[in-house]
């Protein structure tokens, strides 16, 4: 009959996997942050730009642009700056944007995502 020995080493995988799990947690964390700014910051992007369009077409109209902007993309509060210079109107779109994940949230400063488009002002007779 063989005697069962007690190995040293038998919970030494499981200690090793706890002490190294928050910090993995807290990396998948930060990546998933990331990816939800780069996110928000396209669709700014892409709010800017269907403002651009709007301008260029309704240059006296800004109501219609706001309207443009926020039919594009479901970001809210989005802040927004029409500049006409000419031929050229520079719609300017600023989001707010604050990491909502404990301890994150008090060590990274909320952040102000923006985007600038200019276009020419299309003669639409």
């Amino acid at each position: 009959m063989r005697a069962c020995r007690s190995e040293p080493d038998s919970g030494q995988a499981t200690v090793e996997l706890a002490l190294v799990m928050p910090l993995i947690i807290g990396l998948l964390l930060i990546i998933l942050n990331v990816g939800l700014v780069v996110r928000d910051q396209l669709a700014v992007w892409h709010a800017a730009s269907a403002g651009a369009r709007a301008a260029s077409i309704s240059p006296d109209s800004p109501d219609i642009v706001q309207q443009a902007v926020e039919d594009e993309v479901g970001l809210r509060p989005l802040h927004l700056q029409i500049v006409r210079d000419e031929q050229l109107i520079t719609v300017e779109v600023q989001y707010p944007r604050t990491l909502n994940v404990w301890l994150i949230k008090h060590i990274i400063p909320p952040l102000t995502l923006s985007a600038s488009v200019t276009m020419h002002v299309q003669d639409v007779g």
